[in-house]
């Protein structure tokens, strides 16, 4: 006699329990978050509006994003990520704005495997307002020295704009981290540096200090090693063409190894998050 039937059933009480809970809403006292008034009841709310629900959002989230769930819509609302309003009984509503944020959202950690205090940052930044925290994509730009040496920061801008504390900025000059350039007595930090140090300050909060980031800079030295031996022969040429052609070759392997990098790490978190011996 097959012993599946029971499993069957107890899957299809557990799916209908779990979609249940799906539709409920998690009822707060007071204000919603981000400080936002309550709505009246949930169908006057959206009637004649552009507002959505929690579901409606998730549902048309998921072509784009398959494993998208009410579960992660809310705990992205718990780390500040999105605030959308509250009805009085407790229901989500989101708006335009809040459905584009929570698809930018998802997009930076699929894509750029952004942490989310990171991608916090980059959607709350002030247009012009200091450095870019870490840039998503290296782009040609990014390669190349510019002529005037662009942007440049003082310790204390870092301290003040990224939370880098002074032992940290040390130690990163002492594990050559960063490399600032002296002028006149006073340090000078690169677009670049900034963006290491913003790394760093986030990586200094669960623990991990410049000391144990040397094994990052150690692999990615022997890397650029790698692009050496393919692309110094083409940009010891003076010819203008071979210089084009040698940039173009080095952004493919930037590309290439950057993606391989993180595929190869995000293969080995998954093997550990399962509980399986990383490989």
């Amino acid at each position: 006699m097959s012993e599946t039937a029971p499993d069957t059933a107890t899957a299809t009480r557990s799916a209908e329990r779990q979609s249940a809970a799906d539709r409920e809403p998690e009822r707060d006292s007071g204000e919603a978050a981000g400080g936002r008034r309550p709505v009246s009841d949930l169908q006057s709310a959206i009637k004649g509006s552009d507002l959505q629900t929690i579901g409606s959002v998730v549902e048309r989230l998921r072509a784009e994003f398959p494993d998208l769930s009410v579960s992660k819509v809310r705990y992205l609302e718990e780390q500040g990520l999105i605030t959308p309003r509250r009805t009085r009984s407790g229901y989500r509503l989101f708006s335009p704005d809040d459905f584009d944020r929570l698809r930018a959202v998802l997009t930076m950690q699929r894509d750029d495997y952004l942490p989310l205090k990171v991608i916090r940052r980059e959607l709350d930044k002030v247009p012009g307002e200091g450095p870019a925290p870490t840039p998503k994509r290296l782009a040609r730009s990014d390669l190349i020295e510019r002529a005037d040496g662009g942007r440049e920061h003082t310790a204390e801008e870092l301290m003040r704009r990224l939370g880098a504390e002074p032992e940290l900025l040390a130690e990163l000059e002492e594990y050559e981290i960063v490399r600032p350039r002296q002028v006149s007595g006073v340090k000078r930090y690169t677009e670049v540096d900034a963006g290491i140090v913003a790394a760093a300050v986030d990586l200094a909060r669960v623990g991990l200090r410049p000391k144990n980031l040397r094994i990052l800079k150690s692999a990615v030295d022997r890397e650029t090693g790698l692009i050496e031996q393919v692309t110094l022969p083409i940009l010891r040429s003076p010819r203008v063409d071979h210089q084009r052609e040698a940039l173009d070759l080095i952004q493919t392997i930037v590309a290439a190894t950057t993606q391989l990098r993180q595929l190869l790490i995000a293969r080995n978190v998954r093997r550990l998050t399962s509980g399986q011996p990383p490989i």
